[in-house]
């Protein structure tokens, strides 16, 4: 089931591949045919590109190598470190710019005087005036003077040629200039480095004095200011009486450290004196024995011995109450003895409650006059404090005036030093030389693409004509485009003149008439009678009308009639006499037939030529006359070959149609338009008359199809062998 398939398949591949073989090949093939006005247009224009580069003036460059400094200064910030490379390229960039500026270029141009130089005073002339002056005077220059330039002008030009490249990956800058004059290209190139070095130490010079001499004014002025600030502050501590004020502000510290740490102590003094009294004096008015149990009294050796004496007092009385009666003298004696002991208890308590309220109002005087005292060091303190703090202040200020002041003076030293040293900033690595050969114009470069150029533009020309044109190159474009049959393919045959014609069928076209003659033969009557038209003049048609009775005078006798009754193309082309007898005088009757029709030995057939023409000679084509003549002459000749005028310009070939067995349009490849043989077709078509086929004539030749037969085909000439006419019977025959 899939080889059918498979088969057709490959049928369809391999038709695309014939179709892609011939599209290639027909454009070779045009290619080819026009390869004479490709050539004619590639050299003209090579002739013109070098006549123009000639009268071209010669542009040099020369070109010096600058290396540019750069000083790194000390970066102690890491993104300053990361920035490196980018403050770098800004500084490159900016001296690249200054290289490319106004004013290195004015320096250059009055240090070599550009104002009057030949350079900047003439301007190249246009080649064909440079041609034309030549033609006409014998010589000619390759420039015009001008009117002298403005300063602007120059300045323009100037730096239009001046080029300033950085090298990629280093400090290296090119400086080029391009002139017409290679010694001034030199000597430009190398004065805008030195202008740009001198430039640099020009500025240097300029800033370090101007650097000194504001360095020098500012340390003027920081001397000054120290010295200000110095004798302030030699008054300030003369003034106050300063003279360790670090050491008493020390002093007076610890002594208000400690006024605070006794102010602190009597302050709890007193407040325990003070509850202490405070609960003495709440219970003095009370019983004798809650005063005597506070525990200050208590503590007292006295009241202590005086309570342990009561205590035994009443012990004692206590016994003796048991022994006598309250009015015993031993018991009186007893609480006399007890009285006595409280009132020495009572005057004990109220000693030690007068100590109590002394003590308390000795803690509270205490305490005020610690306060006193550590009020009187606080002011002192702070008094002392804000001289300090200000005497501070003068001092820092007397340090960082110093420190300006020795910073400035260093940098004013450095400077000095400094001063008419050339820090080199830039250096010419590489001076410009005088250049040996100029870089425009690339005369052959110019030369080579214009004939490239002029090739590719005369290849594409040739393309699209013939894309845009109407005619056909292939058998299958007519076929395909005008549904008409072409019966014969008649390869184009290159000949210097029509000698040719009587030495036979060309063997290029042998095979082809072969085959239009085996064409011939399966028309009706076997196409004893057979027209040759086309639609426009200059198609070949003559010439293959003679080669087809040629190829047909191989094996048939054949009669070649000339029925173009305006031209008589086919007496020209044999080289007839326009007067000699023909078909007009045939078909007027004022000669016979032996008479008209000639025998060509050399050609091998019989002719009949046009005859004596007149502007009333094609209305014999359309007589009795002449289809009696056709008819007679059948039974004599195998092959009758009939050429006439072309269709679109007269109607000759439609009088004749109508006689004859087959009717050819003749159309030359690359030629004859479509428009054209449809009006033709058409032409005939009104008449009711149809062409039996088309010759399609001149076409590119395939050597693989019209060359297999030609090493047996040789050109030799014709045999003088004459076949007798004999007229009574061809009279008979009317």
């Amino acid at each position: 089931m899939e080889s059918p398939f498979r088969f057709m398949e490959e049928q369809k591949s391999s038709q695309n591949r014939e179709s892609k073989e011939v599209d290639l090949r027909h454009l070779f093939v045009t290619l080819w045919q026009a390869k004479l006005n490709i050539i004619l247009v590639v050299m003209v224009t090579l002739l013109l590109s070098m006549l123009y580069v000639k009268a071209l003036p010669s542009l040099y460059q020369a070109s010096s190598k600058l290396m540019i400094g750069y000083s790194q200064t000390k970066m102690v910030a890491v993104e300053d470190v990361y920035n490196f490379d980018t403050q770098a390229e800004a500084y490159f960039n900016t001296e690249t710019e200054i290289l490319r500026s106004e004013r290195i270029a004015l320096a250059v141009i009055h240090k070599l005087d550009l104002q009057h130089h030949p350079e900047f005073l003439r301007k190249p002339i246009a080649p064909w005036r440079y041609w034309w002056q030549v033609i006409t005077l014998g010589y000619s220059s390759q420039f015009s003077s001008t009117n002298s330039p403005s300063e602007a002008q120059i300045l323009r030009v100037f730096k239009s040629r001046l080029s300033v490249t950085p090298l990629p990956k280093s400090r290296l800058v090119e400086i080029k200039f391009r002139s017409w004059d290679k010694l001034l290209a030199q000597q430009v190139s190398i004065a805008v480095a030195e202008a740009y070095i001198e430039y640099h130490r020009s500025s240097s010079e300029a800033a370090t004095d101007q650097t000194i001499g504001w360095l020098l004014q500012e340390l003027n002025r920081l001397k000054s200011a120290l010295q200000s600030s110095e004798v302030e502050l030699q008054l300030y501590r003369e003034q106050e009486n300063l003279v360790d004020q670090e050491g008493i502000l020390g002093l007076i510290g610890k002594e208000l450290q400690q006024l605070t740490t006794q102010q602190l102590e009597a302050q709890r003094i007193k407040s325990e004196a003070s509850a202490l009294w405070n609960l003495v004096r709440r219970t003095a008015t009370g019983d004798l024995n809650k005063l005597t149990s506070l525990s200050e009294i208590q503590r007292d050796p006295m009241v202590q011995n005086i309570k342990r004496r009561r205590i035994e007092l009443e012990l004692e009385q206590a016994d003796l109450a048991k022994r006598y009666g309250p009015k015993h003298p031993k018991r009186v004696s007893l609480t006399g003895e007890i009285s006595r002991v409280e009132l020495e208890l009572r005057s004990q308590t109220d000693f030690i409650i007068s100590g109590i309220e002394k003590s308390y109002q000795s803690a509270v005087a205490r305490e005020a006059a610690l306060s006193e005292s550590l009020r009187l060091a606080k002011v002192r303190y702070q008094d002392l404090s804000r001289k300090t703090t200000r005497f501070n202040q003068l001092t820092r200020e007397i340090e960082s005036n110093t420190r300006l002041y020795n910073t400035f003076l260093e940098k004013f030293k450095e400077a000095e030093a400094a001063e008419g040293f050339n820090r080199g900033y830039a250096q010419l690595v590489d001076s410009a030389r005088i250049p040996e050969s100029p870089i425009k114009p690339k005369k052959a470069i110019i030369v080579i693409l214009a004939g490239m150029l002029a090739g590719i533009l005369s290849v594409v020309f040739v393309l699209l004509r013939q894309a845009m044109s109407r005619t056909f190159s292939t058998v299958d474009e007519l076929e395909n485009a005008l549904s008409v049959e072409v019966i014969a393919e008649v390869p184009k045959v290159k000949v210097r003149s029509n000698k040719w014609l009587r030495q036979g069928v060309h063997p290029w076209l042998g095979e082809p008439l072969r085959s239009l003659r085996a064409r011939l033969q399966m028309r009706p009557n076997r196409g004893q009678v057979v027209l040759f038209t086309s639609a426009l003049e200059g198609e070949g048609k003559t010439s293959l009308t003679i080669q087809t009775a040629s190829a047909c005078s191989d094996v048939e006798k054949v009669l070649l009639i000339d029925a173009d009754l305006r031209r008589a193309s086919v007496s020209t082309y044999l080289n007839y006499s326009l007067s000699q007898p023909g078909l007009t005088h045939l078909l007027a009757r004022t000669h016979s037939v032996s008479q008209c029709i000639h025998r060509d030995n050399q050609l091998g057939f019989d002719v009949l030529t046009a005859g004596l023409i007149d502007r009333h000679s094609t209305s014999l084509l359309a007589s009795k006359k002449f289809k009696l003549l056709l008819k007679g002459l059948r039974q004599h000749y195998d092959r009758i070959v009939i050429e006439t005028g072309p269709l679109m310009q007269v109607s000759d070939a439609v009088m004749v149609a109508p006689s004859v067995d087959a009717t050819l349009l003749v159309v030359q490849a690359e030629r004859t338009d479509g428009k054209s043989i449809e009006n033709a077709l058409n032409k005939l078509a009104r008449m009711d008359l149809e062409i039996s086929g088309v010759v399609f004539n001149k076409v590119a030749r395939n050597k693989r199809a019209y060359d297999y037969d030609l090493p047996s085909v040789h050109l030799v000439e014709r045999s003088p062998k004459v076949v007798p006419f004999r007229e009574d019977k061809f009279r008979k025959q009317g």
